[in-house]
């Protein structure tokens, strides 16, 4: 596996691109205590060098698909003509109380899955598992691979109506905004060394008032465009803080990795624009413990994504313009009635 994200590198060249002639910030923006914070994960990730990090590295073009891990999203996209690939890690969705870890892909195609095209709509994805120590040093020897699936493994049956995938087993057919609808499930085991406790204690919210819900979890998402429109480095850097903790505790991130975290957090606070928080749908994950908003916009590529839109102009061609989805999961204790960002 080559250790490539997609987004984030054209994220940085069109960002350097920009900031190219620009006075430049010094690079400690003031942010002290929450890179201290951030570096004390890193003496936390030290207990844990012999821990596996595990990955999900993927493939897919004009396909509705959706991956899910113990209930949380790893992945969702819906048709558009762009390829998206890359990896993504998952060890923030794992559970210490159940070794085994439940991962549902739910998929459509333009073609209703009934016929696939090879060369225009595809998917593939594999899991795999490996040492934290040997992934920061590049070495790929060991990396353990224990699902690899795809488009490519799949067959009509005998009456061409129901797909079968290599090993017999039967998607589900199912319906979904008007397309078949198929869902296929896994498991594979996985040891995390601690719990997600917050989590773990906060509560259904399913069962709140869901005006009030919407109204708060719209709070959280301005709350960030605001610190960045004011210039509210303090604020900023909270919130950046609490949406990247959890995910860099859980995923064992280094130094280095942690270095990688601030210049992307300075990146969208000094390079980047936001439009406000319009037509998205509340969605609920790991069993209404979780909640966020997803774009309902008629644009695929942002469909199903965070309707918060990070946004870079690149001054030499006004055309060439960068837009990536900045996602928050929000969750609220149970002996609270304040909304906390998750990750």
């Amino acid at each position: 596996m080559k250790k490539v994200k997609i987004k984030t590198l054209l994220f940085i060249v069109l960002v350097s691109t920009i900031s190219c002639g620009q006075n430049k910030k010094e690079n400690n923006m003031g942010n002290i205590d929450f890179k201290e914070k951030l570096y004390e994960i890193v003496e936390n990730s030290t207990k844990y060098k012999k821990a596996s990090l595990f990955l999900f590295d993927y493939s897919h073009s004009q396909v509705n698909i959706e991956v899910l891990v113990n209930d949380k999203l790893l992945s969702k996209s819906s048709i558009h003509n762009k390829q998206e690939q890359g990896y993504k890690f998952m060890n923030h969705l794992l559970s210490k109380k159940n070794k085994k870890q439940l991962v549902k892909l739910r998929i459509t195609s333009l073609d209703k899955l009934s016929n696939f095209d090879k060369h225009n709509s595809y998917f593939s994805f594999n899991l795999s598992e490996m040492n934290r120590l040997e992934w920061s040093n590049d070495n790929f020897e060991n990396q353990n691979y224990f699902i690899k699936y795809s488009n490519y493994g799949f067959k009509k049956d005998s009456k061409g109506e129901l797909i079968r995938d290599l090993n017999g087993d039967v998607i589900r057919k199912d319906n979904l905004d008007n397309l078949n609808f198929f869902e296929k499930e896994f498991e594979f085991e996985a040891e995390m060394p601690f719990e997600n406790e917050a989590l773990q204690n906060s509560k259904d919210l399913r069962e709140v008032d869901s005006t009030a819900l919407e109204q708060k979890v719209l709070g959280q998402y301005h709350a960030f465009i605001n610190s960045v429109k004011n210039k509210d480095e303090d604020r900023y850097w909270k919130l950046y803080y609490n949406k990247v903790a959890y995910w860099a505790k859980a995923n064992f991130f280094t130094k280095k990795d942690i270095d990688d975290l601030i210049k992307e957090g300075e990146m969208y606070y000094n390079m980047m624009s936001y439009q406000p928080i319009e037509n998205y749908e509340m969605v609920f994950y790991d069993e209404g413990r979780l909640v966020c908003f997803e774009s309902k916009s008629n644009d695929l590529e942002f469909k199903g994504k965070s309707p918060l839109i990070a946004t870079a102009v690149n001054p030499n061609d006004p055309k060439d313009v960068f837009r990536n989805p900045i996602q928050f999961y929000f969750y609220m204790p149970k002996d609270s009635n304040e909304l906390k960002i998750m990750y």
